[in-house]
C-alpha cells in the first residue's frame, strides 16, 4: 500500500518515498493492466534503490532506511543478497532462467567476512595469541620487507575489502536485479526490447535526485572521504590518547626508559578502546564495537589514520573510481543480457553450458571493469597482497591465510574437493624455495588472477553439475546468514 506525496511520488507503508514505477493500473477490472512508458533513468533509480535499501537497516524513528556502518554487517547482506539472486530468478522465470555467478559470488563474499575476521583476530588484536604475526620480530621483518607494521598491512586490506565489496555489489546487483524484476514479466515470459533498449540507459548521473545523493555518499566516493578526513583532523579521542606520549621518556636506567614507554602505550590504548564509540559515527574501519579486544588499539588507530589518509589522497584512484560509479555498460554486461536472453529460449539442454558462459563474463566485469581499477591497480595493496601470498604459500597458510574460495558456508574446510587455492606450489620443496626466492604468482596481476578465476569457474561448475542437492543446501544457508526474511 502506498500513498501519494505533495511531489507525485509513492510514499510506501515502509517510509521509504519511490516513484511510481512498471505496471500501473489503468482500467477497473483487476487483471487489467497497461505498462506505463517510464523513463529509464527511473526505472534504473529503482533498481540502484534496492541494492542500497538491501546494505540498509530501517530505523524505528523516522522509517528512515540508513546503511549498514559495518562492513563486515554488509558482506554478510551482500552474500545472503547473491545467493537469494540464483534463488529467486528461477522461481520467477519457472526454471528458464538461473543467474549462476551469484551463486558463485555469495561463496566468495562468504569467504570476504572470513578474511575481515581474520583480520581483526589474528592481527590487529595483536596480544600474545598473535605474537608469530605481530610481536618485535614479525614486525621487524614486516618492516623490512615492506616498509609497513603488521598493523599497516591488515588495516590495508581490510579497507580495500570493504571498498572493493561494496561498489562491486552496487555495480552488478542493479542489472541482475533489473532483469529478474524489469525483464521478466508477471506471467512469465520475457520482455526483449525493455532489456535490450534499457540495458544502454543506464547512468547513475541521470537518476532520481535521492537515488544520485545516495550513491554519492556511499563509503569511500569523494563525498565520504571528505567528511572521513574532516573528521579524523579534529578526532578528539585520537588527540587525547596521543597526549599520554607527551612527556617522553628518560632513555636510561635498567630498562632504558621502555617501561615508561610501555606504560604510556597501554594508558593510550585503553583510552582510546573506552572512548572510540564516542566519534565513530561510521568512518572507523573496524568499526567501534570490534575495537575492544585490540590489545595495541592506540597504535591500530593511528594506522586507520594513515592507511584512509593515503587512499583520500590518491587522485588517480578517484578518478578512476569517477568512471566506475556511473555504472556505465560495458560489452560484458551487452553480452550478459544476450546469454540470459538465450537461456531463457534455450531449454533445458542448452542451460549448463550458458550458465558457464554467463558466470565467465560476469567474472570479467567483476575482476576487470570494476576491482582491477578499483582496488588492485593500487601498488601498495599489491605490495601487501603479495607479501602475504608470498607466507601463505612458504608456509602452507599457519603464517597467514591462503588466498581461496571454500565451496561452503563455513568459513574453512579441510577437504580439498570444496576449495580452490591460488597458486598452490606443486610440492614441498617448492614451496619452501619459491618463498625464499618471492617466486609466485600476484593475485593482484589481472593475468595471474584471471588464470585463478578461470579455475574457480570451472570447479564450482563440477560441484554445481554433480552435488547441486549440497551446493545449494549451502547457498540456502547462506541467504538465510543476511538477517533478510524470506518466504
Amino acid at each position: 500500500m502506498a500513498k501519494d506525496n505533495a511531489q507525485g511520488n509513492q510514499t510506501a507503508q515502509d517510509g521509504r518515498e519511490i516513484e511510481v514505477l512498471g505496471t500501473c493500473q489503468t482500467q477497473p477490472k483487476m487483471d487489467a493492466q497497461h505498462d506505463h512508458n517510464i523513463a529509464p533513468a527511473l526505472v534504473w533509480s529503482y533498481a540502484q534503490e534496492e541494492a542500497l535499501v538491501s546494505v540498509s537497516n530501517q530505523h524505528d524513528h523516522d522509517k528512515c532506511y540508513r546503511l549498514l556502518p559495518d562492513a563486515e554487517d554488509r558482506a554478510r547482506r551482500i552474500a545472503a543478497r547473491y545467493a537469494g539472486l540464483y534463488f529467486d530468478s528461477a522461481a520467477k522465470s519457472n526454471g528458464k532462467v538461473q543467474f549462476y555467478w551469484p551463486a558463485l559470488a555469495a561463496f566468495v563474499v562468504k569467504d570476504i567476512v572470513e578474511a575481515y575476521r581474520f583480520d581483526r583476530e589474528n592481527v590487529l588484536e595483536g596480544g600474545w595469541s598473535n605474537a608469530a604475526r605481530t610481536s618485535a620480530l614479525p614486525a621487524l621483518v614486516s618492516q623490512g620487507l615492506s616498509d609497513a607494521s603488521p598493523y599497516a598491512h591488515a588495516m590495508r586490506v581490510y579497507v580495500a575489502l570493504a571498498k572493493g565489496n561494496l561498489w562491486l555489489y552496487m555495480d552488478i546487483y542493479p542489472w541482475l536485479y533489473f532483469f529478474l524484476r524489469f525483464g521478466i514479466k508477471q506471467d512469465g515470459s520475457l520482455n526483449e526490447a525493455r532489456l535490450r533498449s534499457h540495458v544502454e540507459q543506464r547512468n547513475a548521473t541521470e537518476y532520481q535526485q535521492q537515488s544520485r545523493k545516495a550513491v554519492e555518499d556511499l563509503p569511500f566516493g569523494r563525498a565520504w572521504f571528505a567528511r572521513q578526513q574532516a573528521r579524523q583532523a579534529n578526532d578528539p579521542v585520537y588527540k587525547r590518547a596521543a597526549q599520554y606520549f607527551e612527556t617522553r621518556p628518560t632513555w636510561s636506567g635498567m630498562d632504558g626508559g621502555y617501561g615508561a614507554l610501555t606504560a604510556a602505550s597501554y594508558q593510550a590504548s585503553n583510552y582510546v578502546k573506552a572512548h572510540i564509540a564516542s566519534y565513530d559515527g561510521g568512518y572507523h574501519l573496524p568499526v567501534a564495537a570490534k575495537w575492544q579486544p585490540m590489545s595495541e588499539a592506540f597504535y591500530v588507530m593511528e594506522e586507520e589514520r594513515i592507511e584512509l589518509t593515503r587512499v583520500a589522497q590518491d587522485k588517480a584512484a578517484f578518478d578512476r573510481m569517477d568512471k566506475i560509479a556511473k555504472f556505465p555498460t560495458t560489452k560484458e554486461i551487452r553480452e550478459t543480457y544476450e546469454l540470459l536472453i538465450s537461456e531463457f529460449y534455450g531449454g533445458p539442454e542448452a542451460q549448463a553450458e550458458i550458465q558457464l558462459s554467463e558466470l565467465k563474463v560476469i567474472a570479467r566485469q567483476e575482476q576487470l571493469n570494476i576491482l582491477q581499477p578499483l582496488i588492485y591497480d593500487d601498488q601498495k595493496l599489491k605490495e601487501t597482497m603479495d607479501m602475504n601470498h608470498r607466507f601463505a604459500r612458504a608456509s602452507g597458510g599457519v603464517m597467514t591465510t591462503k588466498y581461496r574460495v571454500i565451496y561452503s558456508a563455513k568459513p574453512t574446510t579441510d577437504d580439498p574437493k570444496l576449495q580452490t587455492v591460488f597458486d598452490p606450489p606443486s610440492g614441498r620443496w617448492r614451496q619452501f624455495r619459491d618463498g625464499i626466492m618471492n617466486d609466485q604468482q600476484s593475485l593482484p596481476n589481472p593475468v595471474d588472477r584471471m588464470k585463478y578465476v578461470g579455475q574457480i569457474a570451472n570447479d564450482f561448475h563440477y560441484l554445481m553439475s554433480h552435488d547441486r542437492t549440497y551446493m545449494e543446501s549451502e547457498l540456502k544457508t547462506i541467504r538465510a546468514s543476511g538477517g533478510e526474511k524470506h518466504a
